[in-house]
């Protein structure tokens, strides 16, 4: 099925159906572009650097620096999602303050 086919099969349908379809694909979008725009914001507001920011910064053409940008992003949505690493101590050592 390609795209014309499909663009009539919408355009036969009711009102209320193209209205209902064009809404949620609007929603969906906007989801997504506020997903990204999100995303865009921890690494800001972590204060360090992540991996590949650092190699954003060391990348040498545009192609690599599109990549890096790419593999920041998915890098950030998944310290939102899941949550930044935890550091684990293995011993605590008490000593005496003053």
């Amino acid at each position: 099925m390609n795209l014309q086919s499909h663009l009539e099969n919408l355009r036969a349908k009711p009102e209320h159906i193209r209205k209902r379809i064009a809404f949620w694909g609007a929603l969906s979008f906007t989801a997504v572009v506020f997903v990204f725009w999100l995303a865009s914001f921890t690494s800001t507001m972590t204060g360090r650097p992540n991996p590949v920011t650092v190699a954003v910064a060391r990348v040498e053409s545009p192609g690599q620096s599109l990549v890096a940008g790419v593999g920041a992003v998915f890098y950030d949505l998944k310290d939102l999602v899941f949550g930044p690493k935890k550091v684990v101590y293995p011993s605590i050592e008490v000593s005496p303050g003053k």
